[in-house]
């Protein structure tokens, strides 16, 4: 028995379709001469437009010698910014101290020269009144177990707070010692009640010299500090009114006139 043929796929000619020629399907897809030839005159502009500035979108790269170039010139200028600013702060700065309610350093060389140590007047017109207890020098000998700088702009010629400290004072196995806000306070570390001396000084140099010696001592030094005891500072503002006093409870407010310092 013979194969029979394959049957042929069931596909209905192009034409009966409603397409007698495949050609004539293509072209049913194009568009009308005449639309292309209205829409045309409205398009033209366009493309004009874009092939007349091919440039916008191929617009050169700046070159890196004048992006440095940029960049020197606003260092420059910082610079000079900066310069013009510390030569102004420089020339200024005594106003904008005085302003700012702060004082620049003492030169205590030129501040203890007036009127016999009694009387003293700074660069900023505040004055101040100092009385002695005696007119006799006294010695402060001993270990040095705390030194901080004294900051009171109303007083600025006190400068430091140190404590000296002899015998079991001297000894912090057998004392602790603390010194807060201008005061000390010490306590035995055993019953036994110690023996020696103790002394906060509240120190006022009697020139630079002594004010810068006074910066160097650390503590663990032992010490040779001559001077003399004040009872009282009275302080003015720079026009002439009164800003209160100052005056030590248990401490030692001292005109230091000479330092050893015998490490």
């Amino acid at each position: 028995m013979k194969n029979p043929l394959p049957r042929q796929p069931d596909i209905a000619p192009v034409h009966a379709l409603g397409f007698p020629y495949l050609k004539d399907a293509i072209n049913l897809y194009q568009p009308p001469h005449d639309l292309i030839s209205a829409l045309y005159p409205k398009w033209q502009p366009l493309i004009n437009l874009k092939m007349d500035n091919p440039q916008d979108q191929n617009q050169p790269l700046e070159s890196p010698q004048s992006h440095k170039i940029e960049g020197l010139l606003w260092m420059i200028l910082f610079i000079l910014l900066i310069a013009v600013a510390a030569i102004l702060l420089y020339r200024n700065w005594l106003p904008i101290t005085k302003a700012l309610g702060f004082d620049a350093p003492l030169n205590f060389d030129q501040v203890m020269s007036s009127k016999g140590l009694h009387d003293i007047t700074l660069e900023n017109g505040r004055a101040y009144d100092i009385s002695y207890e005696t007119s006799s020098k006294r010695e402060f000998i001993g270990l040095v177990r705390h030194t901080s700088a004294i900051r009171e702009p109303s007083f600025a010629i006190l400068t430091f707070d140190i404590l000296v400290t002899g015998g079991d004072f001297a000894d912090p196995e057998k004392v602790t010692t603390s010194v807060s806000n201008h005061h000390f306070s010490w306590m035995p570390t055993s019953n036994t009640e110690p023996s020696g001396i103790i002394n906060l000084l509240h120190t006022v140099p009697i020139n630079e010299e002594i004010n810068q010696t006074l910066k160097s001592i650390q503590n663990g030094d032992s010490v040779i500090i001559t001077g003399y005891d004040i009872y009282q500072i009275q302080g003015y503002d720079a026009e002439g009114g009164y800003i209160g006093f100052w005056q030590d409870t248990g401490c030692n407010t001292t005109l230091v006139t000479k330092i050893e310092i015998l490490n």
